[in-house]
């Protein structure tokens, strides 16, 4: 009896054609182009010593890649590329016996995975939030690569409500429009790869957003308005001090010019033959005579006809001098005074003329 059931417990535990039983609900995890093969063991396997073998198939045949494994899951990432169709088996083992495969149907890497939730950033500046976008890696490859065309959605709103704004956009970083100053807002935000395909979302984000540092119009106009008023003070006060300036230096430092007509009678070469003459000829010497003074009792000089007319004047005034000796000497005195005054006047003569022969002898040289 005892050997009956234990023939019976045997023959559960094989195929119908007397083999092991094979592993159930076999599938595939894929997640950020990595494949993996996972299984469930054979029913009422407790305490049996089951072994897998699991297989994939490119381009020809079916390759091993975990043989004779314990565990339930075999990596396929490395073996495999990216944009390659594959398919994949796999079967269990027990005592030397094997089950049959247990195949899946044929999938592509690049449709089956799954993309990963990107890391997000939050900073505040100026009233604004900006969205730092940190793309998630890949066990194979690069996620720009393989995908050429992602764009990023980003989901914001206030904290505490349900309503949400949405943000399309291809740029890793990017600053969140129309925010209100000190408001706590959240970001939630995920990638899509292609129109039908995207990632896990992210989880969700929430910064306090800081106070708005716009100028407003009507400070800018001040403040333009202001600039022109100094600019316009500080040209004039500049014109001026140039004026003023250039008005001291021509006072201290006049320049005085010539009338035309002065400049034209200075420029003209003199015609007047004496004023030539005079600018050709040297400084005239001046010549003095000597004059001499004769007593009155001498006789006077025969070399000068002027003296003897007046010697014979004297000569008569003598003869007309009275015997008495008073008188004589009175007519003595006169004629001694009027003889001086005589000389005198004979001086004056001959200086005079030989003053103007001189003056004829430079005009004629």
């Amino acid at each position: 009896m005892i050997l009956t059931l234990i023939v019976l417990m045997l023959s559960s535990c094989v195929s119908a054609e007397g083999q092991v039983p094979s592993p159930e609900n076999v599938r595939i995890v894929s997640h950020n182009m990595g494949l993996v093969l996972e299984w469930d063991p054979p029913p009422n396997s407790t305490g049996k010593d089951f072994t897998y073998t699991a297989e994939y198939k490119g381009w020809s045949s079916f390759e091993s890649v975990c043989l004779n494994e314990s565990s339930c899951r075999c990596d396929f990432t490395s073996e495999i590329s990216v944009f390659g169709a594959y398919e994949f088996r796999v079967r269990a083992e027990l005592e030397g016996k094997s089950s049959d495969w247990i195949k899946t149907d044929t999938v592509a890497l690049d449709e089956i995975t799954s993309i990963s939730a990107p890391d997000v950033m939050l900073e505040s500046t100026r009233g604004g939030v900006e969205v730092d976008i940190t793309d998630p890696v890949l066990r194979k490859g690069d996620l720009k690569s393989l995908y050429h065309l992602i764009s990023y959605h980003i989901h914001y709103w206030i904290e505490g409500e349900v309503k949400k704004e949405e943000l399309k956009t291809e740029q890793s970083r990017v600053m969140l429009p129309n925010l209100s100053p000190r408001v706590r807002y959240c970001v939630q935000v995920k990638i899509a790869v292609s129109d039908n395909k995207t990632s896990l979302p992210g989880n969700a984000t929430c910064i306090l957003n800081t106070e708005s540092e716009d100028v407003q119009p009507w400070l800018i106009v001040s403040v333009l308005l202001a600039s022109f008023a100094v600019v316009l003070v500080s040209v004039v006060l500049i014109f001026f001090a140039v004026w003023y300036t250039y008005r001291g230096i021509r006072f201290l430092c006049p320049q005085a010019k010539l009338p035309e007509h002065i400049k034209q009678y200075l420029s003209e070469r003199p015609k007047s033959s004496e004023l030539l003459a005079m600018q050709s000829s040297p400084q005239p010497e001046e010549c003095y005579h000597e004059v001499s003074i004769i007593p009155c009792l001498e006789d006077p000089t025969p070399s000068q006809d002027l003296q003897k007319t007046q010697g014979s004047k004297h000569t008569q005034l003598y003869a007309n001098i009275s015997s008495k000796p008073e008188e004589a000497l009175n007519q003595e005195e006169k004629l001694c005074d009027h003889k001086q005054r005589v000389d005198n006047e004979n001086t004056g003569r001959n200086t005079a003329l030989s003053g103007c022969r001189d003056g004829e002898l430079e005009l004629l040289l």
